[in-house]
């Protein structure tokens, strides 16, 4: 390897202003659709970071009730689970 590879990929060459009349118009556009790009990959990847940080809140959440479902069989949620079979619990 060179050390001429970016993750982006091949640098763009520059285009040169004596050789097209409108090379200011179509680099502003080109530098404007890739400046949209890079908010939207980086608004996306934000968008999943908090949807990771949701799912991983709710399945602690899932965990807790559960945990305390487990120790208070009687309280509701977790009831008649661990009893002997032909028994009430809650009485």
């Amino acid at each position: 390897m060179n050390g001429r590879h970016s993750p982006a990929g091949a640098p763009r060459p520059k285009r040169d202003a004596a050789n097209s009349t409108d090379a200011t118009d179509t680099t502003d556009a080109t530098d404007r659709d890739d400046a949209r790009i890079a908010r939207l990959k980086k608004l996306a990847l934000w968008i999943f970071l908090a949807l990771c940080v949701v799912f991983i809140a709710w399945v602690a959440w899932g965990f807790v009730q559960f945990d305390q479902d487990i120790d208070n069989p009687r309280e509701g949620g977790f009831s008649g689970r661990r009893c002997d079979a032909g028994k009430d619990c809650g009485s």
